[in-house]
């Protein structure tokens, strides 16, 4: 009696676990392998994850290129590049601190790029906050343990499956990111902040550090595009943005050189290119990743630098603070809110 009932046990349980890790090889919902077979749209669970998983399944000497940042970047398709072989290990919510444990990680992995890119985030720059501790990144655990063993790995995938998700950023079967037919309709509109915050750059140094651990690489550091609203309320109504500009001044003599593509423009001005205002469609990122490449050519296409961004190293610090308060002053002119102007 024991016995059979023993068998029966064995005999379900088994079957559970073939049932859990069957549909979660399927869908792979961290990206131990090909990514979601089924319906080919991998939602960002957790990206830190995933993305270390996704570095760890080509041997090292695949990448010879880096590109790290938030989830603005996530938008930036490593196909673009041409002449580089980039992994793309920018994540939602990334620190500044962060950058650097994951450059360290993948240094351990043997990972040797002669280009990194950084975007570079202004709020990182001029906030006064103590180093977040995040969990240490260690090596994946198998993916069968992942996968066979793992229920929350299966509400993961039934997640996937059913579309219980509001990802506005979903990666398709070759994990490049694209806007969901879901994702809002940007309507911007401009927010008085009476606050005026502190600036502090100390956070500055997560940056600067970046350039130790690949220091025969060459660092292309940026700021992503952000709308001209976005601008107003998050940078120059809190009173930070002269500080955060003398900040991204001061990494474009760390760094090889820094584009400044936020700064306001024909690109940064529109609402049809940009779902929130913080995040723009992976086309914008298309432009920017030639930018990145071929800044020569860019230069000659472009003569008057309104268009796209700038070159931060081409200014001093004065000169760059007064350009970018000039153009988001037009900015506002151009808008009918002119009164939104305090000098």
């Amino acid at each position: 009696m024991v016995t059979s009932y023993l068998k029966t046990y064995f005999k379900v349980l088994i079957l559970i676990l073939l049932t859990v890790g069957l549909i979660n090889l399927a869908i792979d919902p961290l990206w131990y392998g090909q990514g979601n077979r089924l319906t080919g749209i991998n939602p960002p669970w957790n990206e830190r994850i995933s993305k270390t998983n996704l570095l760890l399944q080509q041997p090292p000497s695949t990448w010879n290129c880096l590109i790290f940042g938030t989830s603005r970047t996530t938008l930036l398709d490593v196909n673009d590049f041409k002449t580089d072989r980039c992994f793309n290990y920018s994540f939602s919510g990334a620190k500044a601190e962060e950058l650097v444990t994951y450059a360290t990680y993948a240094k351990q992995k043997g990972i040797q790029p002669r280009t990194v890119y950084v975007e570079i985030e202004p709020d990182e720059l001029s906030q006064k906050r103590k180093p977040k501790d995040f969990p240490a990144i260690t090596d994946p655990i198998p993916r069968y343990k992942a996968y066979f063993f793992s229920f929350d790995s299966l509400w993961l995938s039934i997640k996937t499956l059913i579309r219980g998700y509001d990802f506005a950023r979903l990666y398709d079967r070759m994990f490049q990111v694209h806007v969901s037919e879901n994702a809002p309709k940007y309507e911007p509109k401009l927010l008085k902040d009476d606050e005026r915050k502190q600036c502090d750059l100390s956070r500055i140094r997560f940056y600067e550090s970046l350039k130790t651990i690949f220091p025969d690489a060459r660092f292309v550091g940026f700021v992503a595009p952000v709308s001209g609203w976005y601008i107003f309320n998050k940078s120059y109504s809190s009173g930070l943005m002269k500080c955060q500009l003398a900040g991204i001044h001061r990494l474009s003599s760390v760094f090889d050189v820094v584009y400044d593509f936020a700064i306001p423009s024909a690109l940064t001005t529109r609402t049809d290119n940009t779902y929130d205002g913080n995040h723009y469609y992976p086309e914008v990122f298309d432009q920017l990743a030639l930018v990145l490449q071929q800044p020569s050519q860019w230069q000659l296409s472009h003569p008057d630098n309104k268009t796209v961004g700038i070159v931060v190293n081409q200014y001093n610090v004065t000169d760059y603070q007064q350009l970018y308060a000039a153009r988001l002053r037009n900015f506002l002119v151009q808008i009918g809110e002119a009164e939104y102007w305090q000098g």
